[in-house]
């Protein structure tokens, strides 16, 4: 069972692989539909389980959750921003560029730091449990959906835009 730094750092490594892939293609027959899920998905999962834990087990963790969260806000903004833009448009490499100057040192700061910090707070067990939690919800997120685990364009819409409280209740993750 991953460690719930690892369980984030593959998640890291899923966005990266589809940002270079998204970034790298002919501009012509680039389908942006994965990179934006991925990145998706991960905010989700990460504002529903390492956002809290970080409150919960390490000190100023409450500074570091609004910090993400003003991170996760910014890159939000900006990957709704970029999916305005049709794929060759030089806009949306402008767009997409943009999301990775938030992104990048998001994911470094995290990497180096708050799940550093997390993890030596933490049991191995408890670390388990949080990287089990945080990936049963992340394919829980995932199926059962099309090609690559996108969901079709509906579907997609309606995560994104569900309230957060009200998707941590449809999923389990709340009673509120």
């Amino acid at each position: 069972m991953p460690l719930i730094s690892e369980a984030v750092k593959q998640d890291h490594a899923i966005i990266k692989k589809a940002f270079r892939r998204l970034r790298n293609a002919d501009p012509d027959s680039r389908k942006p539909d994965e990179f934006v899920w991925a990145l998706d998905r991960y905010l989700i999962v990460e504002d529903l389980i390492v956002s809290p834990a970080l409150d919960n087990h390490i000190a100023r963790g409450g500074e570091r959750h609004r910090r993400l969260s003003d991170d996760f806000e910014s890159i939000n903004a900006k990957l709704r921003h970029m999916q305005r833009f049709n794929p060759a448009e030089p806009s949306f490499d402008s767009s997409l560029g943009a999301i990775w100057v938030d992104l990048e040192p998001h994911i470094r700061e995290e990497t180096s730091g708050d799940l550093c910090l997390l993890e030596e707070s933490l049991s191995k067990p408890d670390s388990e449990a949080l990287g089990k939690k945080y990936n049963d919800i992340k394919e829980l997120l995932q199926h059962p959906y099309g090609e690559n685990g996108v969901p079709d364009a509906r579907t997609l819409s309606a995560i994104l835009e569900m309230p957060r409280q009200e998707l941590m209740v449809k999923m389990g993750v709340s009673d509120k």
